[in-house]
């Protein structure tokens, strides 16, 4: 019963920030949003910071998952899978990618805990591009790049894309677009395999056909 009004909790409270924005979002609201009394909710969550760890060790588990699976079978199918289901998550947490920087800062342990995820999820990404270089579908220059800087610019464009578009007037629930960035990270570093079952990616009804 106890997880069960913490869920609550949590769920009322993804609504509000991601409605309203972090900043603006008062306790009372939560309890409101979560039908309990602000001493109820304060019992299980004293703090609003503590409300937005447990939100985010919410999303930080759900990442891993994503991630542990698609190494699983680094096929170019399987990350167009990846991409789409990140491009949900994200939106589902969009307070936290349009605020990263604010949120980080109003909790230590929230530092912390999101920088050491951050490596992690670098390394994973590294790893992903050293499977599909070891099966010949991408494939760079000793000395000028390598996959850890281009792990590092797939997770900045992937991680960013959402508060890019709104800072520039444009969609941010263009998931076509959002695909399209993401691939053109990769593009440059497909093998003449690569381009061939990308090729065939794209004859999949609606896979990256708005990739160019």
């Amino acid at each position: 019963m106890k997880r069960n009004t913490k869920q609550r909790i949590l769920d009322a409270a993804l609504q509000l920030f991601n409605a309203e924005g972090y900043v603006n979002v008062r306790l009372a609201q939560i309890a409101g949003k979560a039908d309990m009394s602000v001493g109820n909710m304060a019992y299980h969550y004293p703090h609003k910071t503590e409300i937005l760890e447990g939100i985010y060790e919410e999303l930080l588990a759900r990442q891993q998952q994503l991630l542990a699976e698609i190494n699983l079978a680094p096929i170019f199918e399987n990350f167009d899978y990846f991409l789409r289901a990140t491009f949900d998550l994200q939106k589902e947490y969009i307070f936290f990618y349009l605020d990263t920087l604010e949120l980080i800062r109003t909790s230590e342990k929230l530092k912390r805990v999101h920088r050491e995820h951050v490596q992690w999820q670098r390394m994973q990404l590294e790893l992903l591009l050293q499977l599909n270089r070891a099966r010949g579908v991408v494939d760079w220059r000793p000395g000028s790049d390598n996959p850890r800087r281009l792990s590092r610019h797939l997770r900045h464009v992937m991680d960013s894309w959402h508060s890019l578009q709104l800072i520039e007037g444009e969609p941010a629930d263009d998931f076509g677009a959002y695909r399209s960035c993401s691939w053109s990270v990769l593009q440059p570093y497909f093998t003449d395999m690569g381009w061939k079952e990308y090729g065939q990616l794209r004859a999949i009804p609606g896979k990256v056909k708005t990739v160019e």
